[in-house]
């Protein structure tokens, strides 16, 4: 289990297989904070996001960073909870999305990276951490 810092001061225990994908959280969510998609559930943390790479990095999540189809926001995903990687469709995603991340239990995220850019970055944190 990990501790999240919560903003307001109080902490979360997250367990380390629950992370999806956390990223810097918008203005319009909780300015400043960063947003951690959770299996069941979505929550925000005081830490920044490269502290909460730290964190997950040294429980031994394999990350892989995407990018968001349509701001300029990076997306850090837990790689191991990646099921499949499709083209996306630009009828029901953002025109800029070039790939759809299944998480499984229709739970799906749009980044920019082609699908075989997206299947060579995942590859890629599997090598680094094996």
């Amino acid at each position: 289990m990990l501790i999240v810092n919560l903003p307001g001061g109080g902490v979360q225990e997250v367990g380390e297989t629950e992370l999806l994908w956390l990223r810097k959280a918008f203005d319009s969510e909780w300015k400043g904070a960063t947003m951690l998609r959770l299996v069941g559930d979505r929550i925000y943390s005081a830490e920044k996001v490269s502290d909460l790479v730290d964190k997950f990095q040294a429980a031994k999540v394999r990350l892989t960073e995407f990018t968001a189809p349509d701001v300029k926001v990076k997306i850090v995903v837990s790689s191991e909870r990646i099921r499949q990687v499709s083209e996306s469709n630009p009828e029901i995603y953002h025109e800029q999305a070039k790939s759809i991340l299944d998480f499984g239990g229709r739970v799906f995220l749009a980044v920019r990276e082609a699908p075989d850019e997206a299947r060579q970055k995942l590859r890629d944190a599997k090598a680094i951490t094996s």
